[in-house]
């Protein structure tokens, strides 16, 4: 708790295992585990463009664009991260996950606002294009790069025979017929999701350089429900040996000895479920700042 009201405040850093109790699967473990169903390098930018309509309908669409995960709401470990933000101004929240459930504009005074939040893997629900035609459509003039890597659509403002595709995919499980197309220029549209072959930087909304200096700002850093099994993680941890920076893990079993600072993470284990544990952590945010008689921001 005085670590997230100090100046340089924590840094939260989010995976899957946190919204479990929101009714969505995680990705590693559990039998409902994401990459247990579907292998690992299906989720490319090589695979999608080798079969894009065999790569939504059996892998994107009823993975991420099912009612499950568009109508889940914030549980209390959402919720309580997005109260310590709001308590404490120097929170800052870098997720994993994809599914909006901190998004503060989506929901309120139960989500983080943007200027704490980077969802550095993307949102579902959200579109890019990709500069590049499915099969032999004609694509006269595809977008240049600077609007591929920059601009994204949600499905409302897709054509209106892919948004009503999509739409009607999420509610009945349905396939689509053809893959979604770029609004501007007709190329194939991507999901805007960080994909396994693709860098941090390949759009502007991943915002790779703005996590990357909050990691150099942060006072502490706190997993949440995380693998350390992708390169955000691995740089998290490997700038908090450099800092000498706090660490701790909130998860429901401990680290691997193969992860990077294992044995101070182990330390600083909490085992449980982020649901039980953070509005604990917001509690005692609240009795500090009682004790202290700070005001929070309005």
């Amino acid at each position: 708790a005085s670590l997230c009201l100090a100046e340089r405040g924590v840094l939260f850093v989010t995976g899957a295992g946190l919204s479990i109790a929101s009714g969505i699967a995680a990705f590693r473990s559990g039998e409902d585990a994401v990459w247990s169903k579907h292998v690992t390098d299906f989720g490319t930018r090589k695979m999608l463009r080798k079969d894009p309509l065999r790569w939504y309908n059996e892998f994107w669409l009823p993975t991420f664009e099912v009612a499950r995960v568009r109508d889940a709401a914030p549980s209390s470990a959402h919720k309580a991260i997005a109260h310590v933000a709001r308590l404490a101004p120097a929170t800052r929240v870098v997720t994993q996950n994809v599914d909006g459930l901190h998004v503060g504009r989506k929901h309120g005074e139960h989500g983080v606002a943007d200027p704490q939040l980077i969802e550095a893997h993307g949102r579902a629900g959200l579109y890019r294009c990709s500069g590049a035609p499915w099969r032999d459509d004609a694509v006269e003039a595809p977008c240049p790069e600077s609007t591929a890597r920059n601009e994204w659509y949600e499905i409302c403002e897709l054509g209106a025979e892919d948004a009503a595709a999509l739409l009607r995919a999420a509610e009945t499980g349905a396939p689509i017929a053809r893959p979604p197309r770029c609004p501007k220029c007709g190329a194939l549209a991507l999901p805007l999701a960080l994909l396994f072959d693709e860098c941090y930087d390949a759009h502007f909304f991943f915002e790779a350089d703005a996590w990357d200096a909050w990691l150099d700002e942060c006072g502490a850093i706190v997993f949440v429900g995380t693998s350390f099994a992708v390169e955000l993680t691995r740089e998290a941890l490997r700038r908090s040996r450099e800092r000498k920076l706090p660490v701790f893990d909130l998860n429901l079993v401990e680290p691997p000895p193969t992860v990077t600072r294992a044995d101070v993470l182990r330390q600083h284990a909490i085992i449980g479920k982020a649901e039980d544990l953070l509005p604990k952590l917001a509690a005692f945010v609240d009795q500090r700042l009682a004790v202290t008689a700070h005001t929070p921001p309005p």
